[in-house]
């Protein structure tokens, strides 16, 4: 995977794809995904046709950002390419939709299905992040699409979707965008999908994302021409089963951004290995970058860490997780999930986004309104730190003074 590859570039054959996992009881270690199309590929070759993919989603699926003089833009294309090169007969047909939710989304799929279809990958839920649709009706839709592609006889692949810029006017901190992910791990597992997570290798292991793989400028949500590339790599990870991605974190209660937690509060961090499972002995939770001794429940492919502190949580918590999986060679991950504000908490004067942390995310809603006047458009009271009519030097001086700082 361009820019983002952990475990190594290790040679891979041409395996048959399937998205079939293994029995749930007993659990072993999970299939490759790169069996992605077996039943897929016996049914085709019984037609006397290659494996017809289904590439549905929005804009990020139609190619928006890509090089306009391409013949055909967006991942879809350049996906195919990649599975022929490693001959695999395999058709990927492009079903975006630009700006479409995903409640328009699973009005469309019933057209698009076609007999000759073997499986669905479906990448969708940008548009209902803009729209503030709630968490709950995304994941109910694309469960609703995911089941009648089954029905259909068509398998299905999810997809996260990527991050947005941090300049994006709506999520630039990515929170909802992450909280979609982390819910689509849980679907995904619960029915034994297959899943690609370009929006974890997006936003993680590759360098410079926003500036290399993104359009940029006044567009804060569209991959460039070679940002579509790497989602097409991701993809082709998948499918042919490369496993260079370590565990995946996914729900956290209390979620990230947590106001008023209870200072006795359990926390719990769901974690996923889509690979070849997590390797259970590596796995520690994380409480402000340290380790302390959880309970796990589950097993190599999603585990629930559990912890109750033996003293009372106070000011703002992190929370984190170390592991690594049971590929060879191991892909390992050590980073901070989420922070929640205890009850009782207090915020520093520059955390405009109250979310306990003055940061980069406080530094750009300061820059949106600079210069902005009491009675403008621009003007919000939270950004005119010294409440003195105008966004100026003197509430960045407040905000650079409590940079970096954490609330207590």
């Amino acid at each position: 995977m361009a820019g983002a590859r952990r475990g190594g570039d290790r040679p891979l054959a041409a395996p048959p794809l399937s998205l079939r996992r293994p029995p749930r009881l007993p659990r072993l270690p999970r299939l490759p995904v790169a069996v992605l199309l077996a039943g897929s590929l016996v049914a085709a070759a019984a037609r006397g046709a290659g494996t017809v993919i289904l590439a549905f989603g929005d804009e990020t699926t139609s190619g928006v950002g890509d090089d306009p003089q391409r013949p055909e833009r967006g991942y879809p294309p350049r996906l195919e390419a990649l599975l022929r090169a490693r001959n695999l007969d395999v058709e990927v047909r492009s079903l975006g939709a630009d700006d479409e939710t995903t409640a328009e989304g699973l009005s469309r799929l019933p057209r698009v299905v076609t007999a000759d279809a073997d499986v669905l990958l479906l990448m969708e839920g940008t548009a209902d992040v803009t729209t503030r649709v709630s968490l709950e009706t995304t994941v109910f839709n694309l469960e609703e699409m995911a089941r009648l592609a089954e029905a259909a006889g068509v398998e299905v692949l999810h997809s996260t979707v990527i991050p947005r810029l941090p300049t994006a006017n709506v999520d630039g901190g990515n929170t909802a965008t992450g909280r979609l992910a982390a819910e689509l791990r849980e679907v995904a597992w619960a029915q034994d999908r297959a899943l690609a997570d370009p929006f974890e290798v997006f936003l993680y292991y590759t360098p410079e994302v926003f500036a290399r793989y993104y359009v940029g400028g006044n567009d804060r949500l569209h991959p460039n021409p070679a940002g579509h590339q790497l989602l097409a790599e991701v993809l082709f990870d998948t499918l042919v089963g490369a496993d260079d991605l370590p565990p995946v974190p996914g729900r956290l209660l209390p979620p990230d951004g947590a106001h008023d937690v209870p200072a006795d509060a359990e926390v719990s961090l769901l974690v996923y290995d889509f690979g070849d499972g997590i390797n259970l002995g590596s796995v520690r939770l994380l409480v402000d970058g340290a380790p302390v001794e959880s309970t796990l429940r589950g097993d190599n492919s999603r585990l629930d860490l559990r912890y109750r502190p033996a003293t009372q949580w106070h000011g703002q918590v992190t929370i984190g997780v170390r592991a690594q999986d049971l590929a060879v060679p191991p892909n390992a991950v050590e980073r901070a999930v989420g922070a929640f504000l205890v009850a009782g908490a207090t915020f520093l004067r520059g955390d405009l986004d109250r979310d306990g942390r003055v940061d980069g995310h406080d530094l750009v809603a300061l820059a949106l309104r600079f210069g902005a006047r009491r009675n403008e458009s621009r003007y919000r009271a939270f950004a005119d730190l010294d409440e003195s009519g105008v966004v100026d030097g003197a509430d960045l001086a407040i905000l650079a003074a409590d940079f970096g700082k954490t609330s207590r």
